[in-house]
């Protein structure tokens, strides 16, 4: 016959068992926990409506659908819009827009070499050789084609091809893996930047 033990004993016997590491009981925090009741929220809100006013949630179908096609029609609009004024820029005062051509990109280059930010200014000078270009029909600019792009895209020789693909590399080794780019990088690059070396003026 087992004897009973005394309250205090057993109590102590309790606490040392509730004790392990597999009796604490943490709770975790649920960091979603808020996107799954707002979702179960939706979803509450949308089968009331849908029996309570079956035509108002058509309403409120067609209202989001509206504004959908709105935003993308806005958007579309925008880049339109942002692709006919690519060409046009007010200047430093707030003057009249001056137009962005050949003459204007490599008067910017110029500008950019001369306080020393010369990978800005082979971007430029490339934007300005792309225009030379695509006046000869060589290739056509677009604000949103890459340099890889014209390379792929152009109709020179397949010795220019090379050429120019060579020149590209170099533009995205010194403005955009950013590789120091000094005067003397700057000054090759735009020897071979010419529009005559991959297009003869007809």
């Amino acid at each position: 016959m087992i004897g009973l033990q005394h309250p205090d004993s057993l109590r102590a016997i309790l606490d040392t068992v509730f004790a392990a590491p597999a009796y604490k009981w943490v709770q975790r925090p649920d960091h979603v926990s808020w996107i799954r009741h707002a979702w179960l929220a939706i979803k509450d809100w949308y089968a009331n409506l849908s029996e309570s006013h079956p035509l108002g949630l058509e309403i409120a179908m067609w209202a989001l659908l509206a504004i959908a096609v709105a935003i993308v029609l806005q958007a579309g609009w925008r880049f339109f819009a942002d692709v006919r004024t690519e060409d046009t820029v007010q200047d430093d005062h707030g003057g009249p827009a001056v137009r962005r051509d050949e003459e204007w990109y490599r008067h910017e280059a110029d500008r950019l070499a001369a306080t020393g930010r010369y990978a800005e200014a082979m971007q430029a000078d490339f934007v300005a050789l792309v225009l030379a270009l695509d006046a000869r029909q060589a290739l056509r600019f677009h604000p949103s084609k890459t340099p890889g792009e014209y390379a792929r895209e152009s109709s020179f020789t397949p010795e220019a091809r090379a050429q120019f693909r060579g020149l590209v590399r170099r533009l995205y080794v010194y403005a955009f893996a950013r590789v120091p780019c000094g005067a003397a990088e700057f000054a090759d690059w735009r020897s071979d930047a010419t529009p005559e070396r991959y297009a003869p003026a007809h």
